[in-house]
């Protein structure tokens, strides 16, 4: 109280009335009650000159108020609790999400086998499939040639005369083909 010692009365007095009026008073309230024109408990009429009470705040925000470092101590414990508990919230949602994540890659892991299987599976059946297309292309091959042997023969005697017209010196024949 060394501070308040050299404050004037009745600044400190004045300060230490508004401290009891707003000390359960959120700011929002006290700014609404002070600037509603028929508030009836309006603080101002216990205060002394201006001048002087702020002369005598900022002589006591100088040189350091118990009670302002209380609140500034309290403030700063309020702030750290809600950071922690921010903190502890964003802990729990990363601790949820990797166990959702640790379920799916289970559930996966689960099914890996049968995943496996079944590629194998299509991989031979694409073999074969692929084997049977080879074959069948073969086949229509070997018939696409025996067609046009079968038209060679038929056109037996017509082809030398064909030949020649054409240019061909040598024709083969028919029996060639066969």
């Amino acid at each position: 109280m060394a501070a308040a010692a050299e404050v004037e009365p009745a600044a400190l007095a004045y300060i230490r009335h508004l401290a009891e009026e707003l000390e359960d008073t959120a700011f929002e309230d006290a700014c609404f009650d002070q600037a509603d024109e028929f508030n009836d408990g309006d603080l101002p009429p216990r205060s002394p000159p201006p001048s002087r009470a702020l002369d005598g705040v900022e002589d006591l925000l100088w040189k350091g108020s118990p009670m302002l470092a209380a609140y500034a101590r309290q403030d700063a414990c309020n702030r750290r609790l809600e950071q922690e508990n921010m903190v502890a919230a964003t802990a729990a949602a990363v601790a949820d999400t990797g166990a959702a994540v640790d379920a799916c890659r289970t559930a996966i892991a689960a099914r890996l086998p049968r995943l496996r299987a079944l590629r194998a599976r299509l991989a031979a059946l694409t073999t074969t499939a692929s084997a049977v297309v080879g074959n069948a292309e073969e086949v229509t091959g070997a018939v696409e040639a025996e067609e046009e042997t079968a038209k060679l023969e038929a056109m037996g005697p017509e082809l030398p005369g064909l030949a020649e017209d054409v240019g061909v010196r040598a024709v083969p024949s028919a029996e060639g083909f066969a």
